[in-house]
């Protein structure tokens, strides 16, 4: 962000040009230290800002006391970018931390978004997976796959695809019998886990602590899964899934399993680990399960997040309105 100076900082109004760049790097140690947000969130949140920074500096604007106007003019001008409703929402919610964050630190006087509105975001409903899908994706067996790449010896051959096959099948059990994020997956630990109460200990967003529960399904499966770790693991034994070699399954790996689950159960749909969770929620409450319960299970930390899945299988009200309303039943 800096630039070149030339006898000094260029100033705006009474605001120094390189003034915003440190508070803006303030911010981001704030998130990073305090907060405890992911590289990932952390590094949305920086780029954000970033474009931000050059447009008050193209438009001179003192930043500490913005007029709504300018908020306004700044959503336009990314809107004439070709940035969707939602990206657009998201630069507002991280403009919006950070006066946020210089509000309560008292770097400014007065917080300026008060009486600024939201931009509107039309929702895409999520993507998910029938029960009939689910069930042959739960149901697929990758020992053959395996046991032709792997190894040079049969029975070497035979043991890797046995682990890699209980191992993947454990995986998506996980995904579909507690909704978790791809991110919180790969960071399980063995430790997580209470098998008295068939509950796990997840870290969301912002290291916000969860307590999941687990199906028996998942509980059997995982009681083969821990014995044959064992034998492949290596320097990575704090995290639960790993590969042959003993390291720990990347975000990218688990995605890649996924995929291949969706090729061998023949489905034709763009499966990624987020529609499993959709997947979750959905046929929890198709099940009768209330939002509050679905939201406490996803880690949401609004219930407004949770209330797409109300509308998410139009298919399954109608069938519900056409069985059970009293004009709709026939008579005999």
């Amino acid at each position: 962000m800096k630039e070149a100076r030339n006898g000094g900082a260029k100033r705006i109004g009474n605001i120094k040009k390189d003034e915003l760049e440190g508070l803006i790097g303030e911010y981001i140690s704030f998130l990073k230290i305090e907060r405890g947000l992911s590289l990932n969130t952390i590094s949305s949140y920086y780029l954000d800002l970033v474009k931000f920074y050059g447009y008050v500096m193209e438009e001179k604007v003192d930043f500490k006391t913005p007029s709504p106007f300018f908020f306004q003019d700044f959503l336009s001008y990314l809107e004439k970018q070709n940035l969707s409703g939602k990206t657009r929402a998201r630069f507002y919610s991280s403009i919006k931390g950070f006066y946020k964050f210089l509000f309560r630190h008292r770097m400014i006087g007065e917080f300026p978004f008060k009486d600024i509105g939201y931009p509107f975001v039309v929702r895409k409903l999520p993507d998910f997976l029938t029960k009939d899908e689910i069930g042959r994706i739960l149901s697929v067996d990758f020992t053959k796959r395996y046991a032709e790449k792997k190894g040079s010896v049969k029975k070497e051959r035979s043991a890797v695809a046995d682990f890699m096959n209980v191992r993947n099948k454990t995986i998506l059990e996980l995904l579909y019998s507690s909704g978790l994020r791809i991110s919180e997956l790969a960071t399980i630990k063995p430790d997580n886990f209470n098998f008295d109460m068939n509950f796990i200990r997840v870290y969301g967003k912002g290291q916000k602590e969860r307590m999941v529960p687990f199906g028996t399904p998942f509980k059997d499966l995982l009681k083969t899964y821990l014995p044959l770790r064992q034998k492949y693991e290596r320097g990575d034994k704090n995290y639960l899934f790993i590969t042959e070699r003993g390291f720990s399954l990347t975000r990218q790996g688990l995605w890649k399993i996924i995929k291949k689950a969706a090729a061998l159960a023949n489905i034709g749909k763009n499966i990624t680990p987020h529609m499993l969770r959709h997947t979750f929620a959905t046929h929890l409450l198709e099940g009768g399960a209330d939002l509050r319960s679905i939201q406490q299970m996803l880690g949401h930390s609004s219930i407004s997040t949770t209330e797409i899945y109300t509308h998410t299988d139009i298919t399954h009200i109608k069938e519900q309105h056409l069985k059970f309303h009293p004009r709709n039943i026939r008579r005999k």
